[in-house]
């Protein structure tokens, strides 16, 4: 009976200590993760006037956007210290006043895209880690004037970021640092007029900060 117990608790001890070790980013890991930000943005819209094949000089109008970014993801350890995944993003903009309307247009978009993370420092609670996501945006910008006219277009999504992840058990919670970077270098319209022409792009940059929690699949 005493070896019995004595088996027993010594399984035991084994399973606590392998779940507590596992906590730490490693090969094979599997993390899914969930997190809420505000982006805060630089924007340029730059338009040309094609008229029946004369074009006028390209135009460049600066602003402000602030952007609230839900976003969703799973990374996969390759390595140790090396983390690919998938994420996806919904972006809801209020934009500020540019240089040179004084409405105030809104605007949503959506990412998807490839994650890579570089996992810096790694303990047993606590995970750091470096990286960028790369992939695809879609935007659709409605106008403040009533009239529900619409621009939109795809382009690039591209952002580099810093993330701490701290873990309890096998749930977590994050902050992440993150520069994102989307254009749109052919934009369209709801306008038939605006197609044919008008030749424009949109760029966004700027600095936001992520807050979420994270699930961590052991090996």
């Amino acid at each position: 009976m005493k070896k019995l117990i004595v088996i027993s608790l010594f399984t035991l001890s084994s399973s606590f200590f392998t779940f507590v070790k596992a906590q730490s980013f490693q090969a094979g890991s599997l993390i899914a993760y969930g997190s809420f930000g505000i982006d805060i943005l630089h924007t340029t819209y730059s338009q040309t006037i094609n008229y029946y094949g004369l074009k006028s000089n390209t135009q460049s109008n600066t602003g402000s956007a602030a952007a609230s970014t839900p976003q969703l993801g799973a990374e996969y350890g390759v390595t140790n210290w090396l983390g690919l995944g998938l994420a996806g993003q919904f972006d809801e903009y209020i934009h500020g006043k540019n240089d040179t309307n004084s409405g105030v247009s809104t605007a949503v978009a959506f990412e998807i895209g490839a994650i890579i993370n570089f996992h810096i420092i790694r303990h047993t609670h606590f995970d750091l880690l470096a990286g960028f996501n790369v992939g695809y945006s879609n935007l659709t910008v409605t106008s403040s004037d009533g009239t529900n006219d619409q621009i939109y277009g795809s382009g690039s999504w591209f952002d580099v970021h810093l993330t701490s992840r701290i873990y309890v058990g096998r749930f977590g919670f994050n902050i992440t640092l993150v520069f994102p970077n989307m254009n749109y270098p052919n934009l369209t319209s709801n306008v038939p007029t605006y197609n044919q022409y008008v030749l424009s792009s949109f760029k966004l940059s700027g600095t936001g900060l992520n807050v979420g929690v994270q699930y961590h699949f052991l090996q």
